[in-house]
């Protein structure tokens, strides 16, 4: 016998009545709601166009939140009905209702990404979307995306297959949480109708209130806040807030009901025209297309035909809401694998052209239809048998079974792309490796095979001048932009290499102490150590990732001439001063910018060092001149405080990334070498324009040393040159360290001296 057979106790009755009463909900209704279908069509085609570059829709990313809301509506829907008409919340009926409805499709596009990715993708990325796998499958990748938008080295990497599992794992954690909380009011409540529904409306506005209130700052603060969960459980709430009122929406006058359901699809469209990547989202602004979701869902039926339903009950979007779930699983790896084929950013177009993300779309339709026809409709019809052919229990028990395989599959499935990667190094063991490879395995390489004159004495300088030596690796940016002085043979095939090309990647300097470089998100000023920490003379740098890159070279001279290093650096933020940073997709200004730069004032006077070096990378957003200005009024302002300043030009920017590119090919390595003048133009934003400017600041210029010819090798001396597209491998910068010694030492003799270095000092000398 089971439960639902079982008699009508006094006691149960008792219990069910309570219950009942203390929800005071009617019944939902189980018929089928073609708005709701509709919306979906809408939310899913917005998100679609979007990513395929489709620029009439600029916020077409809002889509996720209308499915935001319906989720939060239906899941809350039911709970409340299961417990007026069972007198309770069967918790683990609950989840296996939704791991039936969501694992195992999901589980088909995880199988059919994972096997695009070894298809198509490098194989230098297989290990990133590997780990992307897991997270996906455990629902937590929300959280590996957020850690990832404000990882400095992640910034040019291009975007996982699998990054919009992000809003599915929203919803898990959400379909997690929010039973528990309801049960727990119903049970504490024990039929009294008025502590149910006060502490069940107190909660839910207090969800919704601190999560926007939190959504509206953080968005402000950091670029991680789309993806966490307390910044998006508010638009969920939204949803709950809706379904908790179901008794009073259909009192209202039908004319009434179909206003202010066509404000809120008025309101949806709206978003997805006027919402675009720089608006500060989610934030307030999500309460655009959020509220406009909520407006449709609480007219609903009391609208009648004249209200949304009118235009949502159309049946090509009545098609594509019933295919949604699946159309927004497979759309997105199509239209990354695209963007691989594209080589966009990888010496292609900066961003994915519309025809080919229309065409990735058009593909995604049939594996999408598939799933839905062999996995998605099937597997929940067979719910429906198991339902009638087991006992309650029985039937929750294998649906769970199944959830957790499909988990434990997906997961697995993650860990086989992650172990057919290549190897790769960890950064620890990356940044050990390098001093090692050049002192002792393998010297000499890099740069040390160039004909770098260092022993040479400098040149005899007119007065006022500062003193720098013209070797054949560059000194200055006018013979860095000029003629180049060597030639270096591309060589044909990767052949061995110093660090292995599946570790250049990791090849980073090694920065201490831990976490001394500040991400995105930090505002506050770390100090990394380097040279002879009892050193006489400091030199500090200062800047972003690519004034950090140095450090491996300036570390070693520090040691070996007795001067202090520090390095006072941040990711994508220059060392200047009153300069708001504007950052290509980003939801709002680089606010952390400017407030470290402003915390760089102090944390420069508490060092005091006596050389300060300054570099930066390309910010083409904000432009040459507002960088130019604010880099001169940094360089002032260490004037006024006796220090004496250096800009270290930036070296050429690669059109792709470059490890990547030699992966795919070893037995052609002509194919990623760049045009040196191209690479430059993209590199160092106002550097040129500054020196321009300050025809009395030392510019240190290695051009000609990181690119010998007019063609830029991407191996040198054994050596990948690049980590990156734009970051030099730390092996590299440590071969480096001869021609940095030769253009810094005149600058730190100068500021010893008091005066301009006098020709025929030797750099050589105090090694």
């Amino acid at each position: 016998m089971t439960s639902a057979q079982a008699p009508l106790t006094r006691s149960r009755a008792r219990a069910l009545h309570a219950a009942r009463h203390a929800l005071r909900v009617p019944p939902v209704p189980r018929d089928f709601r073609a708005d709701i279908e509709g919306m979906r069509a809408v939310a899913v085609l917005g998100v679609m166009l979007w990513h395929a570059g489709v620029t009439l829709l600029p916020g077409g990313f809002t889509g996720v939140d209308v499915f935001f809301v319906v989720s939060g509506f239906l899941m809350t829907s039911l709970l409340l009905e299961e417990g007026r008409s069972r007198g309770r919340i069967d918790l683990a009926r609950f989840y296996a209702r939704r791991a039936r409805r969501l694992l195992p499709a999901a589980l088909a596009a995880l199988a059919g990404t994972a096997l695009m990715t070894v298809l198509f993708l490098p194989r230098a990325r297989w290990s990133e979307v590997g780990g992307d796998l897991v997270a996906s499958a455990t629902y937590v990748v929300n959280w590996r995306m957020a850690w990832r938008s404000v990882d400095y080295l992640d910034l040019e990497r291009a975007p996982s297959p699998l990054q919009h599992y992000w809003s599915l794992s929203v919803e898990e954690q959400f379909y997690l949480v929010w039973p528990v909380i309801l049960l727990g009011i119903l049970v504490y409540a024990a039929g009294r109708a008025r502590v149910f529904g006060a502490l069940t409306w107190t909660i839910t506005l207090a969800l919704f209130g601190g999560s926007l209130a939190l959504s509206w700052w953080w968005t402000l603060q950091e670029p991680a806040a789309y993806f966490v969960t307390p910044t998006r459980v508010h638009e969920l709430m939204l949803g709950a807030i809706v379904a908790l009122g179901a008794r009073a929406w259909p009192r209202l006058p039908r004319w009434v009901a179909a206003a202010v359901g066509w404000v809120g699809l008025a309101l949806i469209v709206l978003s997805l025209l006027v919402i675009t990547r720089e608006t500060p989202f989610p934030g307030l602004w999500a309460l655009l297309p959020t509220g406009g979701t909520a407006l449709v869902l609480l007219a609903g039926p009391a609208a009648g035909r004249g209200g949304p339903v009118l235009l949502l009950r159309w049946a090509p979007l009545q098609w594509v809401g019933r295919l949604s779930y699946s159309l927004y699983l497979w759309h997105w790896p199509f239209v990354a694998v695209a963007a691989e084929l594209a080589h966009v950013g990888r010496g292609g177009p900066s961003s994915l052209p519309v025809g080919w993300g229309l065409v990735a779309l058009l593909l995604s339709v049939v594996p999408a239809w598939l799933s839905f026809v062999l996995v998605e409709d099937p597997v929940r019809r067979h719910g429906r048998v198991l339902a009638a052919r087991l006992t309650p229990g029985q039937a929750t028990w294998r649906t769970l079974r199944l959830g957790l395989n499909c988990t434990l599959a997906g997961a697995v499935l993650g860990v086989a792309v992650m172990v057919a990667a290549p190897p790769s190094a960890t950064e620890s063991t990356a940044a050990w490796r390098t001093p090692e490879v050049v002192d002792e395995m393998r010297s000499p390489v890099g740069a040390d095979t160039l004909a770098v004159g260092v022993d040479e004495p400098a040149p005899a300088t007119a007065p006022g001048e500062l003193p720098t030596l013209a070797t054949s690796a560059g000194s200055g940016v006018s013979d860095a932009l000029g003629e180049p002085p060597a030639v270096v043979e591309v060589p044909q095939e990767v052949g061995e290499l110093a660090v292995p090309l599946e570790q250049v990647a990791d090849d980073i300097p090694a920065l201490e102490p831990q976490d001394c470089f500040v991400s995105l998100s930090g505002t506050r000023v770390g100090v990394c150590e380097g040279g002879d920490p009892d050193g006489a003379t400091t030199v500090a740098l200062i800047g972003d990732s690519h004034a950090s890159m140095w450090m491996t070279a300036l570390d070693a001279i520090g040691r070996d001439r007795g001067w202090k290093v520090v390095a006072m650096t941040k990711s994508s933020c220059p060392p200047a001063r009153d300069l708001t940073i504007e950052r290509t997709g980003q939801a709002s200004d680089y606010r952390q910018c400017s407030t470290w730069q402003d915390n760089l004032d102090e944390a420069l006077r508490e060092q005091d060092p006596d050389v300060v070096l300054l570099s930066s990378a390309s910010y083409g957003a904000t432009g040459a001149e507002k960088v130019a200005a604010g880099l001169g009024r940094r360089v002032d302002m260490l004037t006024e405080e006796g220090m004496r300043a250096a800009l270290v030009r930036d070296v050429p920017r690669a059109p792709f990334d470059v490890p990547a590119c030699l992966l795919e090919n070893r037995q052609d390595v002509p194919r990623c070498a760049f045009d040196r003048q191209e690479g430059l133009d993209t590199s160092g934003t106002g550097h040129e324009l500054l020196a321009e400017q300050r025809p009395e600041l030392p510019v240190l210029d290695f051009t000609t040393a990181v690119c010998p010819g007019r063609t830029c090798s991407p191996i040198v001396g054994e050596v990948v040159v690049w980590r990156d597209s734009n970051h030099l491998s730390a092996t590299y910068v440590r071969s480096l360290r001869d021609v940095v010694e030769e253009q810094v030492a005149p600058v730190v003799l100068a500021d010893q001296v008091g005066e301009t270095a006098r020709a025929g000092v030797e750099l050589g000398t105090g090694r």
